[in-house]
């Protein structure tokens, strides 16, 4: 895989992510069709994960090629981290996100440990699901699919009239798009598959090189990936495996990413900030230490 300016760094030491290979696994993907479209009710040419690999002593090699550098800018890190949520700031996140006329991505602003950010929501995922993103008609993008369930692996392009979200062109967007901010709540685990390689940025470069007004987007994606089945197959996704209170902080709007619960028994509960994130290198915060939070 070609690690350019475009790609997903890990934001970490070595250490760390050699005490962590048993939270991280290697899949592709593949596009929705048959039984999946039918029966689970993907949308059409959906993006879906295959089924996770456990990590050789190769891949962590490769893995390690994937650490950030000093100056890689925080819109192309997933960092990892451990959030402190006292039961009352939980609760008040949840109680907004379950109110009839909640708006998701435009919540108040809560603290997160050390992040503060604004609500997008709390997602509830059952037990064994493929992937957990629904179509949401509260999402006026969504609205128009009333015979799908399941978005699939998806960049996000949220905007708020305050102009904070995802949705910039090309030539901004790795500066002026926000990182979000997952946390496990439980009580089951949950995992955040993400692609490595098939960026916002890179699939805008590849369809419109040179076009910095180009606001790529999921279905662009799914278009091209049917046009252009090379491209499924060289697309590589990282997984992590969060124990309740673990948290991921990456670039919703650039990396392709979904969450899961294949292979888990117990259904889970996510809260989700969004804001201008720094970056905070994981070196001695261990993941996966606690029960359920809430």
């Amino acid at each position: 895989m070609v690690l350019d300016d475009r790609t997903i760094r890990l934001d970490c030491t070595p250490q760390w992510l050699s005490s962590h290979l048993e939270h991280l696994s290697f899949c592709g993907v593949h596009l929705a069709r048959g039984y999946e479209t039918n029966v689970l009710r993907y949308v059409c040419d959906a993006i879906v994960p295959d089924v996770p690999k456990s990590l050789l002593a190769e891949d962590a090699a490769l893995l390690e090629r994937h650490i950030a550098t000093d100056d890689t800018p925080a819109g192309l890190c997933l960092g990892f981290d451990r959030i402190p949520l006292s039961d009352a700031t939980a609760k008040a996140m949840v109680e907004e996100a379950s109110r009839q006329d909640f708006q998701p991505n435009h919540g108040a602003h809560y603290r997160l440990g050390r992040l503060e950010g604004r609500l997008v929501d709390v997602l509830e995922a059952r037990a064994g699901s493929l992937t957990t993103t629904r179509f949401d008609p509260k999402i006026r993008q969504y609205s128009d699919h009333a015979s799908a369930q399941w978005v699939g692996m998806h960049y996000d392009n949220a905007l708020t009239d305050s102009r904070e979200g995802e949705r910039f062109p090309r030539s901004v967007r790795l500066e002026a798009a926000e990182r979000r901010c997952l946390c496990n709540l439980g009580p089951g685990d949950r995992i955040l598959i993400l692609s490595l390689n098939m960026t916002a940025l890179y699939l805008s470069d590849t369809v419109r090189p040179g076009d910095g007004d180009h606001v790529p987007d999921t279905p662009q994606l799914r278009r091209f990936l049917r046009a252009h089945p090379q491209e499924v197959r060289r697309t590589v996704c990282i997984t992590v495996r969060l124990k309740p209170g673990d948290a991921v902080v990456f670039p919703a709007g650039i990396a392709l990413h979904d969450g899961s619960t294949r292979g888990i028994q117990a259904q889970s509960r996510a809260l989700v900030l969004a804001g201008r994130f720094p970056r905070r290198r994981s070196d001695i915060t261990p993941l996966g230490r606690s029960g359920h939070l809430l």
